[in-house]
């Protein structure tokens, strides 16, 4: 805010002298080296407010992946203690496959499956399947960046967007598109 109307003669100096006291909560969340990176993020959404960004106040410019920097931020104890909790209810086989798919992530054999196809009745537990999968991954301060097909989808998915917002798929509707589901059918 100080920044915004001019009560600071130095900002890149400011920056310099409090990168680390900025940087804090990020560098505990992510890691040391991309926590200024992450506090620049912020830094420049908030100033965007006051029609200002990090070139004009002559900070450094932020360097991380544009998906990276649209993660939403999540408490690591509390993915950790959620995390947790979740493993602790899963019912036999929803443990062998949460095992399973959690040695194959953190494996780094080159043979290790990482293709899996995860079906169910509704109701079987799939969805919490996920979100334990993503709070325990979370835990150890890694990104995750869930996608599903529908909004609906990515709504139950602690954290989760739709793929066409993720991966950019354009969706093309103009006047005349149309769906060609018919009411009361099964296509």
């Amino acid at each position: 805010m100080f920044c915004g109307f001019g009560e600071v003669n130095d900002i890149p100096e400011l920056w310099f002298l409090y990168t680390d006291t900025l940087s804090e909560d990020f560098a505990r969340q992510y890691s040391e080296d991309s926590g200024p990176q992450y506090a620049l993020a912020e830094i420049e959404e908030f100033l965007k407010h006051y029609n200002l960004n990090l070139k004009k106040l002559k900070l450094p410019t932020v360097h991380l992946p544009d998906a990276l920097s649209n993660l939403p931020s999540f408490d690591i104890l509390l993915e950790q203690q959620k995390g947790q909790i979740n493993a602790q209810v899963l019912n036999e086989e929803q443990k062998l496959v949460f095992d399973i798919i959690l040695k194959a992530i953190y494996d780094n054999k080159e043979d290790t499956s990482r293709l899996f196809f995860l079906d169910g009745p509704a109701g079987t537990g799939k969805t919490f399947l996920y979100n334990t999968w993503l709070h325990t991954i979370r835990d150890k301060g890694h990104h995750v960046n869930p996608v599903a097909s529908t909004g609906i989808a990515e709504t139950l998915v602690n954290g989760g967007r739709t793929a066409h917002s993720v991966f950019k798929i354009p969706i093309v509707l103009n006047t005349t598109s149309t769906c060609n589901v018919k009411p009361n059918t099964r296509s």
